[in-house]
């Protein structure tokens, strides 16, 4: 009797135990890297933006179709020329060290992102902001030292969220403050061993009553794929980002597990080189828009799931314009006709480089077969991410560039056109300032996304914005690709937990069955 007390003791307390581990809701993650850091100030990596935004919050932020929303603040108003935003800010917000959301607040934090100085990886993207000027506790008006009819956009940028301004006072090295983030968002800041894990818990005091579902969450880094699909289908996690494509079939056949599918707006290209003579010519580039396959690309790459580039951005994006002349369908003899028509009948031999993680690898192999049918011989060049960086957006002088061809992608995060298109095409925005890596450099482009930002006037920026994308088109400075769908791995009974279109994973609203 004694034996068999003993044991139903046992399966009482353990009981007990299940319950109470079924009741604390606890979230685990797998995702394909580690975060950089916790200071969205001083980040410029996705993995580390989604991680944040469970404990930080911006004054506008995104949905799920890329649509701005009012958050932090409640609206704002602007001048004509886009120099002058005066923001309304939300009442009853707190940060989880106890000090209120205010004018004040907001003031600490767009000074900071707004001062060059500070070093940053992100100052540069509010170098417009001259001033900031508190009208009352909860308004407060933003000075521009150019007009910027994207700024409102830019401040849903996962960048730009409000710091507690006690933390920022209190910690104001750098290196000590990214060790206490801060903010007003659904969860608190436990701890972050590197290459292990970060761990949040929910914050009591946030604003948004009734959430987050959740008690903890539990963010583990997982660089190969095969393992978080693992991971995912032994339990041992609850979701896994991104899913890749190529083992799909492996969740789908598993009635434990769903696949949560949305469209992005990430769009992929090959860079080309104009500095090099053969690619300075555009019926050069427009050759090798015209011998690829985008359909088969996106079918290798991302098991079809997504859709070709029909622009020089993607079609979530504010202000895009689908283009159709020229119509770069896949055509060997047109690509073949115009590389005569440049001089090279007998085709080019170039360079292409890529990372070495294996989709990137796997793409740039398909799209050399495709080039090598016009007569295009590449040489695949894989790389890690450090050399990548060094030799392609570490170059100071743009004769300097190796490469040819260079295949990537662009995230547009802040869902305006500008951010689509200034960054990849402007003559401004020659590596090593920005990321035209392309060299491209067109006066009228220039002018075009220049009037995008000369106005807040959503119909001005629309024709300005149609303009650029019909010149980037016909001039072509990269092969414009495609944008595949994002793809999550999850439980069947956990809902809430998909990728925002720029790629960025969204987890604040999740919740179990």
């Amino acid at each position: 009797m004694k034996t068999l007390f003993r044991r139903s003791s046992l399966a009482f307390g353990l009981t007990l135990a299940l319950a109470a581990a079924a009741q604390a809701q606890d979230l685990r993650i797998s995702m394909y890297a580690d975060i950089t850091g916790l200071d969205p100030h001083d980040t410029s990596d996705n993995v580390s933006y989604s991680v944040q935004s469970g404990i930080f919050e911006r004054l506008f932020q995104f949905d799920a179709q890329m649509k701005l929303q009012p958050w932090l603040a409640t609206g704002y108003t602007n001048n004509d020329n886009a120099t002058e935003f005066t923001l309304t800010l939300r009442k009853g917000v707190t940060f989880q060290d106890g000090t209120p959301f205010d004018a004040e607040a907001v003031k600490a934090n767009l000074d900071r992102l707004a001062d060059q100085t500070k070093g940053l990886k992100r100052n540069s993207l509010y170098k417009m902001i001259a001033k900031v000027t508190v009208l009352a506790p909860d308004q407060v008006k933003i000075d521009l030292n150019q007009s910027f009819g994207a700024f409102i956009n830019t401040l849903a940028h996962p960048s730009a969220v409000m710091w507690s301004p006690a933390i920022l006072k209190q910690y104001p090295e750098e290196a000590q403050l990214r060790l206490h983030p801060v903010g007003t968002g659904p969860f608190k800041f436990v701890d972050w061993q590197p290459g292990k894990a970060v761990s949040l818990v929910k914050y009591d005091g946030y604003w948004q009553k009734g959430w987050p579902k959740v008690d903890k969450v539990t963010f583990s880094p997982s660089p190969e794929d095969a393992t978080r699909v693992a991971a995912l289908k032994s339990g041992q996690v609850d979701a896994i980002w991104p899913l890749p494509s190529d083992l799909i079939a492996t969740v789908q056949s598993d009635s434990k597990l769903a696949i949560q599918r949305d469209p992005s707006i990430y769009l992929y290209y090959m860079a080309i080189n104009t500095q090099h003579k053969p690619l300075a010519d555009v019926r050069v580039r427009q050759a090798i828009n015209y011998a690829i396959d985008r359909n088969l690309w996106l079918k290798v790459a991302f098991a079809g799931m997504g859709k070709p580039a029909s622009s020089a951005m993607p079609e979530g994006v504010q202000f895009y314009q689908k283009q159709s002349e020229p119509n770069y369908h896949y055509a060997p003899d047109e690509a073949k006709a115009l590389l005569k028509a440049a001089g090279y009948p007998n085709g080019l031999d170039l360079k292409l480089w890529t990372t070495n993680t294996t989709a990137s690898v796997r793409a740039a192999q398909v799209l050399k077969a495709q080039l090598s049918t016009v007569g295009i011989r590449a040489t695949v060049t894989p790389m890690d991410s450090g050399t990548r960086n060094a030799k392609l957006w570490g170059v100071k002088d743009p004769k300097a560039a190796e490469f040819d061809l260079y295949y990537g992608g662009w995230s547009t995060s802040t869902g305006d056109a500008d951010w689509a298109l200034r960054p990849l095409y402007a003559t401004e925005s020659w590596v090593p300032t920005s990321y035209n890596v392309s060299y491209f450099s067109n006066p009228d482009v220039d002018k075009a996304i220049a009037g995008g930002l000369a106005t807040a006037d959503p119909a001005k920026r629309g024709e300005a914005y149609a303009e650029a994308q019909k010149l980037l088109w016909k001039d072509a400075p990269v092969a414009f690709l495609g944008t595949p769908d994002n793809l999550v791995g999850k439980r069947s009974n956990l809902s809430g937990v998909s990728m925002l279109p720029d790629g960025n994973f969204l987890y604040t609203q999740a919740a179990f069955k």
